[in-house]
């Protein structure tokens, strides 16, 4: 039998632990984690910016590029195995689109329809800039267009710089501008993968996205479901005023009652709340988490 003394044993355990620890690298930062680790928890705990929402797979806030294997990845739903050279960036091509028509929705929020070679449609993310060297960025939103249609999007005064926003109000009619269109990715399937025709359902938007219920309409017009309103949850995050308010719960019940207490579907547009969240809310209401579906 063989005998080992303390410090024996705390080099083995120590080459152990070493072979379990990995480097991740984001845009270009390393960060140190251990075999078996969620991805996305990891990276969150070591002060990492991942944009996420749901934390379940569904949103798809959380998608990363994988340059090793040159994949896109969602990072809730990646358990580490090895090294990674990661990137937030996902790889997409650039075209040039001009403006069909420019519709001012609010102080804060311009409707663009545009056309370009784009096959893009309803729920798909696409990326639009400026300038024509890109210098002030891309900054992604969420098409609005039925397939086959111009590309549509609404681009909000917070979600770009202040000189992009001045350069978007300064453009018209005829005007070019550029947009990139994510390689690699499914287009126009989010409605047909929610598998949510013909059923009961509702919107829920963070107040963020409160400017897209009348597209959120139209599209669920068009794909023949019994659309049975739009809740928007307000700004203040506190608890009384979010899932657990009583007007949100009011609401709730009456669509369950419209929908004859059969499966409603709740379509939930934002990030700020976790489908841990969402779970403890629908629970007492008897609405499963299999009919809760996230979108950024």
């Amino acid at each position: 039998m063989r005998i080992c003394h303390n410090s024996q044993i705390i080099d083995w355990l120590g080459g152990i632990m070493g072979s379990q620890a990995l480097t991740v690298e984001l845009d270009g930062k390393c960060f140190d984690a251990m075999r078996g680790d969620n991805l996305l928890e990891s990276l969150l705990s070591q002060g990492a910016y991942v944009r996420h929402g749901c934390r379940a797979g569904a949103c798809g806030a959380c998608r990363l590029y994988d340059q090793n294997n040159c994949e896109s990845i969602l990072s809730c739903q990646t358990s580490l195995s090895s090294g990674m050279s990661l990137t937030t960036q996902i790889p997409s091509a650039s075209s040039v689109f001009s403006i069909v028509s420019k519709r001012t929705l609010s102080d804060a929020a311009v409707e663009l329809t545009l056309l370009g070679p784009s096959d893009d449609s309803f729920g798909d993310r696409v990326s639009v800039s400026f300038s024509e060297d890109a210098e002030q960025g891309f900054f992604e939103c969420m098409a609005l267009n039925s397939a086959g249609a111009p590309l549509k999007v609404v681009l909000q005064k917070e979600a770009i710089t202040a000189l992009a926003w001045q350069s978007m109000l300064s453009l018209a009619e005829g005007d070019s501008l550029q947009v990139a269109l994510s390689s690699g990715v499914r287009k126009g399937r989010l409605l047909f993968e929610m598998g949510i025709s013909g059923e009961p359902l509702v919107v829920v938007s963070s107040s963020y996205n409160g400017v897209f219920e009348s597209y959120w309409r139209d599209a669920l017009a068009d794909y023949s479901v019994q659309y049975l309103g739009h809740y928007l949850l307000p700004a203040n995050n506190e608890p009384s005023l979010g899932l657990d308010a009583d007007a949100f719960v009011s609401f709730l019940k009456e669509a369950l009652a419209n929908a004859d207490h059969g499966a409603l579907n709740i379509i939930y547009h934002g990030q700020q709340i976790s489908a841990q969240e969402w779970a403890l809310s629908l629970r007492p209401l008897r609405v499963r988490t299999s009919q809760l579906h996230f979108v950024r």
